[in-house]
């Protein structure tokens, strides 16, 4: 069972994801808090990140930079969440692999998750 990482402060978008990507029968491992993030990231063992931009203050693409830095972590995809207007910028600067406008459509949500899932 694949594993995804939803870092996501927005209770109900991540009930919302994590609802979907489990009837998908993925395997979705939580993070709400910027706090100790190397660490959770490390921990959940993920195939993929679902990363939201903003989280509770935290700039997203700090962590997106992390994981793309990390020699055992950089071949994670990893996809922002955003409503944010420069979130194509954002991912082209943090060496994101995709990108998800919010509020997305739920077909297209799913469809981008199976293309970087392998």
């Amino acid at each position: 069972m694949k594993n995804i990482l939803v870092i996501e402060d927005e209770a109900d978008i991540m009930m919302l994801v994590k609802m979907v990507l489990e009837s998908e029968g993925y395997k979705v491992s939580e993070m709400s808090a910027a706090a100790g993030y190397q660490t959770k990231v490390r921990d959940a063992h993920a195939d993929l990140v679902l990363l939201d931009l903003n989280i509770a203050g935290f700039d997203g693409n700090i962590i997106c930079e992390y994981i793309k830095a990390q020699t055992d972590l950089k071949s994670i995809p990893v996809i922002i969440m955003s409503g944010n207007l420069d979130a194509q910028q954002i991912k082209d600067e943090c060496g994101a692999d995709d990108i998800i406008a919010k509020p997305f459509d739920l077909d297209s949500f799913i469809g981008m998750v199976k293309h970087h899932v392998h």
